[in-house]
């Protein structure tokens, strides 16, 4: 055990859970942020919880003493943007700010859907809170789409296996870069400790197709679902409709912008920075798929 000391908000998340878990097998003492602290269970007792429920609950005390604090709390099934603001923006300036006055190193994990194009409610707003961050100080980390059985990819294998018919949408022609959660967490573990800043994206160098993804993850899980081409337009337009109804359906309209402006980002640097060559798609998925988390 050492006396560097790690906040981790977001630490019951896929993503989070992982990294409290990683920092705290390399030695930080890590304090992780948790919604209810009295119910959260952690095997390593080198993990504290503290209460983190964005916006409004913050324990601030847990971060004197932290060298960086990680901010991995972020709520990705928004309905509205005052949802968005009160939760993500609101909640994130909370943070930082719990760790600008304890003069800890800010590092915030974003999304490789942030970018200046971003037409998701969340792509935009993870680019507007990467705008407000300082490059010269923070550290701001894109991630690819995280494999390794839990987050977003996991709901996406989920819905493979009951669906009998998936949409493409636009063909399905979407560049997509993904990165495993090992290669995410150890790559982090590798920049806080170096101290590093800046803007980082982390994930596979070269995209892949969207469809050609959602093949090999349907192969993986065991799915053959008949592929249906859809023009993404007009089913923006019908899903805006539904949701105005109040209809729920398994696709959203803000799932569907957030497929229509993926991009391809630049993971040179990431690589670079870490000394690690993040395995590509089908890499992740043939290390092994341990189902939904």
């Amino acid at each position: 055990m050492t006396d560097r000391v790690l906040v981790i908000t977001g630490a019951t998340g896929f993503v989070g859970g992982a990294l409290c878990r990683r920092f705290a097998a390399a030695g930080w003492q890590v304090r992780a942020g948790v919604r209810d602290p009295a119910s959260a269970r952690f095997d390593d007792p080198a993990i504290r919880p503290f209460r983190c429920d964005l916006p409004e609950a913050l324990d601030t005390k847990a971060f004197r003493g932290a060298e960086a604090v990680i901010h991995a709390a972020y709520a990705t099934q928004v309905c509205s943007p005052a949802e968005a603001r009160a939760v993500n923006v609101r909640g994130t300036a909370r943070v930082l700010h719990a760790a600008r006055r304890a003069g800890a190193r800010f590092v915030f994990v974003s999304s490789c859907s942030a970018h200046a194009g971003a037409q998701s409610l969340y792509g935009r707003s993870k680019y507007a809170l990467e705008r407000r961050l300082d490059p010269t100080r923070d550290l701001i980390v894109r991630p690819g789409l995280v494999l390794g059985g839990g987050g977003l990819a996991a709901r996406m294998a989920e819905t493979l296996r009951r669906s009998p018919v998936v949409p493409l949408f636009d063909g399905g022609r979407q560049p997509l870069q993904t990165v495993h959660i090992d290669d995410l967490v150890e790559a982090l573990l590798r920049l806080v400790s170096a101290q590093a800043t800046g803007l980082v994206v982390l994930a596979e160098a070269e995209p892949l197709a969207l469809r050609d993804f959602m093949r090999l993850l349907a192969t993986q899980v065991g799915a053959r679902p008949i592929w249906l081409p859809l023009p993404s337009g007009p089913v923006l337009a019908a899903l805006a409709v539904t949701e105005r109804l109040g209809l729920r359906l398994p696709i959203g309209r803000e799932n569907l912008l957030g497929l229509r402006g993926l991009v391809r980002q630049d993971a040179e640097l990431g690589s670079r920075l870490t000394g690690l060559r993040m395995r590509s798609a089908a890499d992740s998925l043939q290390r092994g798929w341990i189902g939904c988390a």
